[in-house]
Formats: C-alpha cells, structure tokens, sequence
C-alpha cells in the first residue's frame, strides 16, 4: 500500500517537473529568440520619472525599452533596447517624452515615417520639444504677463461697475425708455413718410401735367403770333401811310389854309418870310 503511494507521487512529481521543464524552455527560447537593437536619444530636459525599463513606444506601438540613462555633457543621454521587427526607425523620426500628469511616469515615444533613410543600430535618434517641457520652460515668463492681464481685467471689472452704477443705469433705463418709445412710433413715422411721398408723387405728376399744358399754349402761341404777324405788319405799314398823309395835310393846312376852299395849291413861304 505504501509502495502505490509512493508510485503516485512519484508519477505526480515527474509530471510536474516535466511540466516545470517545458515552461522554462518556453520562456527561455522567448527570451533567446528575441533580438533588440540599440538605439541613442539625447534630452537636454529634465528626465524626472524615467528609470530603466521604461516603454518605449512608436507612433503608440510598443517597440522595446529602456536600457541605460547617464547624464553626460550637461545632457541626459538614453540608451533605446528596441525589437526591429515591430518598427522601422528612419532618420526622421524624431523622440519625445510623454510624462502621466498622475504618476508622473515616463515613457519615450518615436514619431515620424516616410521616405528617410533607415537607421542603423547605435544611431542617434533626433528629438522632438515636448509640449509640456515647452509650457514648463516658459511659465515664469507667462507668470508676470498672466499677473499683469488679471490686473487689467480687475481694473476693467472696477470701470464696468462704474459704468453700471446706479445714475448710469439710471441714464440706461431712460435711454431704453426713449429708444422703446421710438421703436413703437417709428411704424406711424413710417406710414406718414410713405403718404407724404404719394403726395409729393401726385404734386409731381401735376406740375409734370401743367409743364405739359404750358408748353402746349406757347407753341399756340408762338403758332397764333406767327399767322398774325402778316396782317399786323400790313395793318402797321397803312397806317404809317395814314399817318403820312394826315402830316401832310396837316403842313398844307398850316402853311395854306385857302387851298381847301379854293383847291390852289400855293408854295409855301419859306420859314422866316412873308408871303
């Protein structure tokens, strides 16, 4: 009875290890079989939240990690470990760092595909300005420039409550009053205007009319005075002729009065003489 105990365990334990064994080739032959290429990135920013082993992620793929970080030169230099077959790294991508709000957690990421050149391992990698390193490099700048904006706008919320206060709203309520007040009236001025102009278009039509009319009459006019002017000129020309006669007759008699009873027709004296 011991024996079959002892041959259970045995069978238990032999499958165990046997199990034990083929993992550990699994893992092994992974790890073994997993190539990783060196690459180099540069950062002259504050690495805070970077340790080794950090992802390392193309356009959001992950790729590998991070292998070493030294600070050299005055700068952080960052050596990549990243599987070549997940993604081809040219010499325009570019490297950044995507730093978690939250945690605080670093990772790298590459961005940047298309007709570069392939680069080689050991290569360096160009950077790219992280916005967020970016915004931190210039908030003291912006820091005197935000100050100086919220003064002026408390100093425009002073002069706006100025502006709202009680006789200027006073004067505001008045002006609305009277643009109210014009807005209704306005229509009646409108109506009035529109009939002012249908007057002012019948005074037209009429003077229009009587310009008309006048014109009509000077042209009988002128039609009247041309077909009179014969007989006034052959009227004018007689009664010159009249005239004539009468100052003739008028001399005879004054130089000869005896002439008309007698019908002799004396000389005259000459002026000054007797007869």
């Amino acid at each position: 009875m011991h024996g079959a105990r002892r041959f259970r365990l045995g069978i238990i334990a032999l499958v165990a290890g046997c199990a034990f064994t083929g993992l550990l080739a699994f893992v092994l032959q992974g790890a073994l079989g997993d190539v990783r290429v060196p690459y180099f990135i540069v950062f002259e920013e504050n690495v805070k939240g970077m340790v080794i082993g950090s992802k390392v992620n193309f356009q959001g793929v992950p790729i590998g990690m991070v292998r070493d970080i030294r600070f050299q030169g005055g700068k952080t230099l960052v050596e990549l470990s990243v599987d070549p077959t997940r993604a081809e790294i040219q010499d325009v991508t570019r490297g950044r760092m995507d730093r978690l709000l939250v945690t605080g957690q670093v990772t790298v990421e590459l961005e940047g595909y298309g007709d570069g050149r392939p680069l080689q391992p050991g290569d360096y990698i160009q950077t790219k300005t992280d916005p967020m390193n970016q915004l931190t490099r210039t908030l003291p700048e912006l820091v005197p420039q935000i100050g100086e904006v919220l003064h002026q706008i408390e100093a425009l919320v002073e002069d706006g409550s100025r502006v709202l206060g009680d006789e200027n709203r006073a004067h505001l309520t008045s002006i609305l009053a009277n643009v109210d007040k014009a807005t209704q009236e306005l229509p009646g001025a409108v109506a009035e205007g529109r009939q002012l102009m249908r007057r002012a278009d019948a005074v037209l039509t009429q003077l229009e009319e009587t310009a008309a009319e006048v014109r009509e009459a000077g042209g009988e006019g002128r039609a009247l005075l041309a077909g009179l002017r014969a007989p006034l000129q052959n009227a004018l020309a007689t009664a010159r002729g009249s005239l004539d006669e009468l100052r003739g007759l008028m001399r005879q008699l004054r130089l000869a009065p005896d002439s008309l009873i007698y019908g002799v027709n004396r000389p005259a004296a000459p002026a000054g003489g007797d007869r």
